[in-house]
């Protein structure tokens, strides 16, 4: 199904007869419409004025949104919070926004689009009454304009090839979840010789978590490791981090206020590693997560690749214009590094899409 605007209504229409099967004046619900009545939805480019989330009606769908696709939210318009909320470190729980929810198996979210409302852009939330990975499946891509961070809860096997952001608070953040694959995931500053947050939050209670490549600016973190086994391939710090010791390579977050590094065998050093708790050292979270406790974490770091003498970075994005291209594309993400002299360092991941495959 296709998606775009029309006059003051959303339109949904046969992607070879062009014939109108649903229109309404609500884009949530004529997206919601295509996905239920086609296996892949794309939205086209335009802007569109939502009342409320857009929730993710049935297992084995594909719903992406075109680069020039726009969101906003009416306003005065409060999106329906997911329940339970987000949980605050005094116990509470509190109503959160988010634009797309995904609850089921085998969902493909590709965001190229812009979010300009309040909250997550995407979140895959497998919390249930058994305290398993409630979710199975599918796929995470951002590389759109987003206010804030992408969210996988107690979901398991969920590939996430790239995202990328501009100086958010982090690009992606993890609670509960196993056995799920990411490649490149990068936090750039928005302006040359800025700083970033956190690349990659590992909240807590994750395991068998596998990462290509995590990419950060002048980042107070690369990675916040809690409660969490994970292997990452590489990690690239663009310019200098904001905090790590004298000794270090680059920066990690064990619990409040504790910095570890790589050691020679590429695992993290220092207190709070392995079991868990450690007087002193604290623990971060769970904010969503039904998961039991590990009482365990591990990270293991393949290469660093700290490249203290970088001027500016930008992101490339390489896929066809929607529809053209479909149903099969590959989106092709590049990071390019200047560095002092004028010299480049380039960092790239490819992903192919086929619609007919899910």
């Amino acid at each position: 199904m296709l998606v775009s605007p029309e006059n003051a209504e959303t339109v949904v229409r046969h992607p070879r007869s062009n014939t109108i099967l649903f229109k309404n004046t609500d884009p949530q619900l004529a997206i919601e419409w295509g996905m239920a009545n086609a296996r892949n939805t794309v939205v086209l480019a335009g802007k569109y004025v939502v009342s409320d989330r857009i929730d993710i009606p049935r297992d084995g769908v594909t719903l992406i949104i075109d680069q020039g696709a726009e969101f906003s939210a009416k306003p005065e318009t409060t999106f329906t919070s997911p329940e339970p909320g987000f949980r605050s470190r005094a116990g509470t729980y509190h109503p959160f926004g988010v634009l797309i929810y995904n609850q089921k198996n085998n969902v493909r979210v590709l965001m190229f689009g812009t979010v300009a409302t309040k909250g997550f852009p995407v979140m895959f939330d497998g919390r249930n009454t058994k305290g398993d990975c409630g979710l199975q499946g599918g796929m995470l891509l951002g590389t759109g304009k987003i206010p804030d961070m992408y969210w996988l809860v107690d979901s398991g096997k969920v590939q996430v090839p790239i995202i990328t952001i501009a100086g958010g608070p982090s690009a992606l953040s993890m609670e509960g979840c196993e056995d799920c694959h990411l490649g490149m995931i990068a936090n750039l500053a928005a302006k040359p010789g800025g700083t970033t947050e956190e690349t990659l939050d590992l909240n807590s209670r994750n395991s068998g978590i596998t990462v290509e490549r995590l990419v950060g600016e002048r980042a107070k973190e690369i990675i916040d490791c809690n409660e969490t086994h994970v292997v990452v391939q590489e990690m690239v710090a663009v310019g200098e981090p904001q905090r790590h010791p004298i000794t270090g390579v680059l920066l990690y977050t064990g619990g409040a206020n504790f910095y570890g590094t790589i050691g020679d065998a590429g695992r993290l050093v220092g207190p709070g590693f392995g079991q868990l708790p450690v007087q002193g050292v604290a623990v971060s979270g769970p904010r969503f997560t039904t998961r039991k406790p590990l009482n365990t974490r591990s990270l293991v770091v393949g290469t660093t690749n700290l490249l203290k003498d970088a001027v500016s970075s930008r992101v490339i994005h390489d896929f066809p214009k929607l529809p053209g291209g479909l149903p099969k594309f590959t989106v092709k993400t590049t990071i390019e590094v200047t560095l002092e002299g004028g010299g480049k360092k380039r960092f790239e991941k490819a992903v192919a899409i086929d619609l007919r495959e899910n």
